[in-house]
């Protein structure tokens, strides 16, 4: 009887770490879903220009600045392709980011898609 208790018990103990690891691995699992804070490196664009005719560059980073500098959306094309519409953290970045125009800087944020528009939210500069 008190070998069949002991085994009984250490089943039972066995059974409970391996649910405890199923349900670690479940939180693992969803942790990865979560869009993570990304770290972007690549030119500083203003996105009006750029959308309508595609100017980037040196050549068009004294417009760019002016551009941003007077309020239109500022964007970063990344060394990937991949192009984000910059955001602070619930505020334009433009009087951060306009020095850079038409430069490469490395911003950090949030990545994540609105409507089909790629976005850097809560974006900052890594110095």
């Amino acid at each position: 009887m008190k070998r069949l208790t002991a085994v009984v018990c250490m089943t039972l103990a066995i059974s409970g770490l391996a649910i405890a690891k199923e349900t670690q691995q479940a939180n693992e699992q969803a942790a990865k879903a979560t869009p993570d804070t990304i770290t972007v490196k690549g030119e500083v664009l203003d996105m009006a220009c750029y959308l309508d005719h595609g100017a980037q560059g040196a050549k068009h980073a004294d417009c760019a600045k002016t551009c941003i500098q007077s309020g239109l959306p500022v964007g970063i094309k990344a060394d990937s392709g991949k192009t984000y519409l910059v955001i602070g953290e619930h505020k334009p970045m433009n009087d951060q980011l306009a020095a850079y125009a038409g430069k490469t800087v490395t911003l950090r944020g949030k990545e994540s898609t609105k409507d089909g528009i790629s976005l850097l939210e809560n974006a900052e500069i890594v110095k």
